[in-house]
């Protein structure tokens, strides 16, 4: 493990505009512990100052309940609406400075993706929601609503586990950012910066040095990244994450000490058990156009179903910043 320490690039400094990253919040909410604890998670993340908006997606093939104390059929949205604005929020509505509540009659990608654009939020936050990967099998996978929205949105989202007592507050923590390959990690390397402009946090750099099995489509990539590298892997892999460090010491604006660390083994467990010392993972995702962006790979497909801290999943192209210029 190797720690940088570098001055600030020539115009950077206290008088440097910072970005407001992690203020302005869309939260899945659907009254599940899980789906509450990533409510709880936003509103002491964003601040008194910050905004959370609630979103709450409804089957629009669900239209009348009946109330257990009348007997009387009504809507199941308002039914919603009333839980979402008297129960669900309100912890939240008195931790933020401004608290929005949304029920959408629509799918909770669609609805979480189109409250994201029309705020211009800095994030997606929603809770972990396993799926069963087969009949009697203890192995997890990505939620359904989850991947949904994953492929669908440019938005950053943020995926809190449901064991939210483990997790630690993300202002003066430590914030590790996965290091592959490509456009997701610098997109993922320009976001964190932004974040760091704005908290106290501290960043790590973490790269695994561990290749995937061949066999799997990280692995092919792997092959090609080792055949890219020349043969020479090991001074190929220090540039390359020297480049990101670079990066990250250039957007960052103030003096930031940064933290890399380079350990062998594969990816996904080495971010699995950086999760345990950490506030917040921040991973790239590659949205291919030849597969529609539904390969997820495994590094990122093992954090959001084992890590102990909120994952960060960065599109390579991020809504804020459509263009990258570093």
């Amino acid at each position: 493990m190797l720690t940088m320490s570098v001055s600030p690039p020539m115009g950077a400094g206290p008088n440097r505009v910072r970005t407001r990253t992690m203020r302005n919040v869309i939260v899945g909410v659907d009254g599940t512990a899980a789906s509450l604890g990533a409510l709880a998670w936003a509103a002491e993340t964003v601040g008194e100052r910050g905004r959370i908006h609630a979103v709450v997606a409804v089957n629009p093939w669900t239209e009348y309940v009946v109330d257990v104390v009348t007997g009387d059929p009504v809507t199941y949205r308002d039914v919603i609406e009333t839980a979402l604005a008297e129960q669900w929020t309100r912890d939240a509505a008195s931790a933020v400075g401004e608290l929005a509540t949304t029920v959408s009659i629509a799918p909770m990608s669609t609805a979480l993706d189109r409250a994201a654009r029309d705020d211009a939020a800095d994030a997606i936050v929603i809770g972990t929601h396993h799926g069963i990967a087969a009949l009697g099998s203890v192995v997890k996978r990505i939620g359904h609503s989850t991947n949904q929205l994953l492929r669908r949105t440019v938005h950053p989202v943020v995926v809190v586990p449901s064991a939210p007592a483990s997790i630690r507050p993300l202002e003066h923590g430590n914030v590790v950012v996965g290091i592959g390959h490509g456009d997701a990690t610098r997109s993922a390397v320009r976001w964190a910066a932004h974040l760091a402009r704005d908290r106290d946090i501290t960043i790590e750099l973490l790269h695994s040095t561990g290749d995937a099995p061949v066999f799997q489509a990280d692995g092919v990539l792997d092959l090609v990244r080792y055949e890219a590298g020349r043969g020479d892997q090991a001074s190929w892999e220090v540039g390359h994450v020297e480049h990101f460090a670079e990066l990250m010491q250039t957007l960052s604006g103030d003096e930031l000490d940064i933290v890399v660390s380079t350990p062998p083994g594969l990816a996904a467990l080495r971010l699995d058990e950086a999760s345990e010392r950490s506030s917040l993972l921040v991973i790239g995702r590659h949205r291919s156009r030849l597969d529609g962006g539904r390969h997820t790979a495994q590094p990122l497909r093992h954090a959001l179903t084992h890590a102990s801290c909120p994952v960060a999943v960065i599109a390579d192209h991020p809504a804020d910043d459509p263009v990258s210029v570093c």
